[in-house]
């Protein structure tokens, strides 16, 4: 399995059945044996779940583009991470770019690249200025990689927490799921 696969294995469960097709009325899955999934195991998942932040990235794993409220939470939690962080270390604004509207053109990046990690592989480090949307006379690429990159690194290592931590809640409750439907 490559690292996409793998990143994503436990929420491909909640996936099933969310797509163009027909609705599946009937209660059998063909060659399985498991019950289908329904609404209310994707929501019982996502319930079980400890932070808002891990309920937001399984909601926007499963449902994609149609979670714009989970996407701008996750978006407006990761900004806050950079903003305080600045504010620890006493930086100072930068000087043709708000600190807010810096972090949260960061977050968005942190994010569609979490979501889609093939596209670390189609932007350079430049490139990755462009994506977020900072252009060269707001701020030069050796300023970001020197000032503000540990930042976009801690937003990285949160959401990929948070990731991690939906992952490990949706596998128990599929566990948990599946033994109260074999008793």
């Amino acid at each position: 399995m490559n690292a996409v696969a793998d990143k994503f294995e436990q929420f491909e469960w909640l996936t099933h059945g969310i797509t163009a097709k027909s609705p599946q009325f009937s209660d059998e899955v063909r060659g399985t044996g498991e019950r289908p999934l329904d609404y209310q195991d994707r929501l019982g998942a996502i319930a079980s779940m400890e932070t808002q932040l891990e309920k937001s990235v399984t909601s926007l794993i499963i449902y994609g583009e149609h979670a714009k409220s989970d996407y701008e939470f996750i978006r407006n939690h990761l900004a806050k991470i950079m903003m305080n962080g600045a504010h620890e270390d006493k930086r100072r604004e930068p000087e043709h770019i708000a600190i807010y509207h810096l972090a949260w053109l960061v977050a968005r990046k942190v994010i569609d690249f979490a979501m889609d990690p093939e596209l670390e592989t189609d932007y350079t480090a430049k490139g990755c200025l462009s994506y977020m949307g900072i252009k060269s006379n707001q701020m030069s690429l050796n300023t970001y990689r020197l000032t503000w990159k540990q930042y976009e690194n801690m937003m990285v290592i949160a959401l990929e927490t948070s990731i991690k931590c939906a992952a490990e809640a949706v596998e128990k409750y599929r566990k948990n799921t599946y033994k109260e439907f074999k008793a």
